[in-house]
């Protein structure tokens, strides 16, 4: 029962996993490279956290014996301390090695080195839940820099790119009709995006130099010096070994206030430390990777106010269908478009097809784009001049009673036995000198 509750839960992780990792990214202010910063690299230090965690919690970290009598177990209080304190004893000067790797010294044999104390082994997973919020700030930036009309246009391609039908074209209309009203409207969104990405390599540089802090200045060179990874079994010499040894030494006195007025050393064994060493040569490794490609991003964006650069950019596929040129089209692109315009074609270019993409460039590109609404101004009819009264003479027309009176409503049937009655006209029409001045009759 317990197994296969441990691969239930290993199946929810793997699919909760794929389904974040699956996800398309439609928001106008995010890109690959900030996902790797709030999403890849959150999720790495998380489970380092949850890895030095677990550790702590469920295995030994440290074991020590007393040098004056290793027999004896030592009090809890006392590995409470060395678990804070525990140091190393770094050579004096004096002492080298000779070809064989004997220690030869010069000095005294007595004489004790400088000490370095480990202040980090207790903190270090707790250290990695904290870099793993930091690194979650270019998410919560790029929330609040978020276009909603182009995250709501992003979201539709994104739900409709592998439609092949009649919708795609429909989609392509809408894409036209948004660029049509918003051209030249989108600088605001590619500095935006640009900053977004800056503080994320500010976050690397600041991140590097936190872990290095921690780690006593020993993290930013570590993967170079601990370079090619010999390591030293028998005295620990190694790079590695000095930034993360395994055996360590713990000294209580008078000051510490557990003994009667005398100096207590203990030999231990941070059983965790190995632990430590591959994951740090890990979180460097891909700090390095991460750092570089955030540089190269920004360089690239920065690159974008160059002409060959977006021509470079906006190349794409022709299709045999196409009559124009891909190098004619995007000329007419960048002639029609800002800056902000050719960051927005590069994102949709992702969710469209190389013939969809086509007809979406034929028709920013034409020269009279801006021509159109005009055009269609002048082709409206002219407005009719209102010509304004004195205020007197509205207030007159306004009181003035109309002449025009509303006759009732007669019924059909009672009029027509009215015209054809003799009475209704001969009594007019038998007296003399008189003329008939009746409607009907004339």
């Amino acid at each position: 029962m317990g197994g296969q509750d441990i691969r239930n839960l290993l199946g929810s992780v793997v699919n909760f996993i794929k389904s974040r990792a699956n996800r398309v990214c439609t928001a106008s202010c995010d890109g690959l490279v900030l996902r790797m910063h709030y999403r890849w690299t959150f999720w790495i230090l998380i489970a380092g956290f949850f890895t030095t965690w677990y550790s702590w919690y469920h295995r030994d970290v440290i074991t020590c014996v007393s040098h004056f009598n290793a027999e004896t177990q030592v009090r809890l209080d006392y590995i409470n301390i060395c678990l804070s304190y525990p140091y190393i004893e770094l050579e004096p000067e004096g002492k080298k090695k000779n070809e064989d790797g004997e220690k030869k010294n010069d000095d005294d044999d007595d004489e004790e080195g400088e000490r370095r104390y480990l202040l980090f082994y207790r903190w270090i997973s707790w250290s990695f839940l904290l870099m793993a919020a930091v690194y979650y700030i270019p998410r919560k930036i790029s929330k609040n820099f978020d276009n909603k009309k182009c995250r709501s246009l992003l979201e539709d391609l994104a739900a409709n790119a592998h439609v092949y039908n009649q919708a795609e074209g429909e989609l392509v209309e809408r894409v036209v009709r948004y660029l049509y009203f918003n051209l030249r409207t989108h600088d605001g969104l590619y500095w935006k995006y640009l900053v977004v990405n800056i503080v994320a390599l500010f976050i690397d540089i600041f991140v590097f130099h936190f872990f290095d802090f921690v780690l006593q200045g020993r993290f930013i060179a570590y993967g170079i010096k601990s370079y090619p990874f010999d390591r030293d079994p028998q005295t620990f010499s190694d790079y590695m070994s000095q930034t993360f040894p395994p055996f360590v030494s713990c000294e209580l006195s008078a000051e510490n206030q557990l003994v009667n007025k005398r100096n207590e050393k203990f030999g231990c064994h941070l059983t965790i430390m190995e632990l430590y060493e591959k994951l740090f040569l890990a979180l460097w490794l891909w700090l390095i990777v991460l750092t570089f490609l955030t540089c190269c991003y920004i360089v690239f964006l920065l690159l974008l106010w160059l002409p060959w650069t977006r021509v470079t950019l906006l190349r794409f596929s022709k299709p045999v269908h196409g009559n124009d040129g891909t190098l004619q089209i995007v000329t007419g692109v960048l002639r029609n478009c800002k800056i902000g315009d050719i960051y927005l074609l590069y994102r949709l270019r992702q969710h469209l097809s190389h013939a969809r993409f086509y007809e979406l460039m034929s028709r920013i590109s034409s020269p009279s784009l801006y021509q159109k609404s005009t055009e269609s101004d002048q082709h409206q009819p002219p407005a009719i001049p209102q010509i304004q009264s004195p205020p007197s003479q509205v207030d007159m027309s306004k009181n003035r009673k109309s002449d025009v009176t509303l006759e009732p409503h007669l019924n059909p049937e009672l009029l027509q036995q009215l015209l054809n009655s003799p009475q209704l006209f001969g009594g007019l029409q038998g007296a003399p000198g008189h003329m008939n001045t009746n409607i009907l009759v004339d």
